[in-house]
């Protein structure tokens, strides 16, 4: 596999908006292993090993790298460049095994229909990507089988009608986040993600509406079914007083009222002595 794969900055910049420099130098740390060894492991001290410093800001870079079903974690949109990449190598051995079938003649023929000096890293395909297990289609032409299609594909037309039908944000988009990918990668989420949707109702905790990228974290469908998100928010003016409002004005007792009002006067009649100089000046 060749060490260059496809760096599409306009749509980095937008993944990324809102990151810091090291957030996103870590992530793209972190692509480049995964493309070079066709997974990360998910250990938290092997992968500060290969990124130092990744943990203070693994928080928002762990959901671009959602765990699959081999135990490694992975970006999806790496491993679908990586899929294409296999597809383009794939062509273009099959067309230079067809060229040579036909119109080279001598050679060494010991090997019917593959040219003598065939690159062998045309032939090698990434044993990591081309398994049932991984959640994305792999499918490779002149492949004996292929993989079946992601399961985020088949699951997220169903995901989407449900989660615009209830209170949750809207989803615009025609294609889901990698957060929404990953938990569609599960087994058996969607069905608990359909009932948790028919609760959103009850959860009077959130004052604002849920978003689907929250809702599709780890953990949140159980939290919302286990009823974890049903009581509101406990506010401040809950406790004793109502720290809302301003306080009452405070009255002043005799003396001091009398000391503000001498004050007061003092000040009128330096004002009034400022003004009179001035126009005799």
């Amino acid at each position: 596999m060749s060490s260059w794969f496809p760096f599409f900055g306009r749509d980095f910049l937008t993944a990324t908006s809102g990151w810091t420099a090291e957030e996103r130098g870590h992530y793209v740390t972190l692509l480049i292993v995964q493309w070079e060894q066709g997974g990360l492991p998910d250990d938290a001290n092997r992968l500060e090993l290969i990124s130092p410093g990744l943990a203070g800001v693994w928080h928002t870079v762990q959901e671009k790298f959602p765990k699959w079903k081999d135990g490694k974690r992975r970006n999806i949109r790496l491993e679908h460049e990586r899929s294409k990449s296999h597809e383009r190598s794939e062509r273009a051995r099959q067309s230079a095994s067809k060229r040579w079938e036909s119109g080279v003649s001598g050679g060494d023929q010991d090997e019917p229909g593959k040219p003598p000096d065939m690159p062998e890293q045309c032939e090698r395909i990434c044993p990591s990507i081309a398994t049932a297990d991984a959640p994305m289609s792999m499918s490779m032409k002149g492949t004996s089988s292929s993989a079946p299609a992601c399961a985020w594909e088949e699951l997220w037309p169903t995901l989407r009608q449900a989660w615009n039908a209830g209170v949750g944000v809207k989803w615009r988009s025609s294609r889901p986040s990698d957060t929404v990918k990953a938990a569609l990668a599960e087994d058996g989420w969607l069905a608990l993600a359909t009932q948790a949707i028919e609760q959103l109702p009850k959860c009077r905790y959130f004052d604002d509406p849920v978003t689907l990228n929250q809702f599709c974290k780890p953990g949140f469908v159980d939290e919302v079914l286990g009823g974890k998100w049903n009581n509101p928010k406990r506010r401040r003016n809950d406790a004793k007083g109502d720290f809302g409002d301003p306080p009452p004005p405070k009255d002043w007792d005799a003396e001091t009222k009398a000391r503000v009002d001498a004050t007061r006067r003092r000040e009128a009649a330096r004002i009034a002595a400022a003004r009179k100089l001035e126009n005799v000046t």
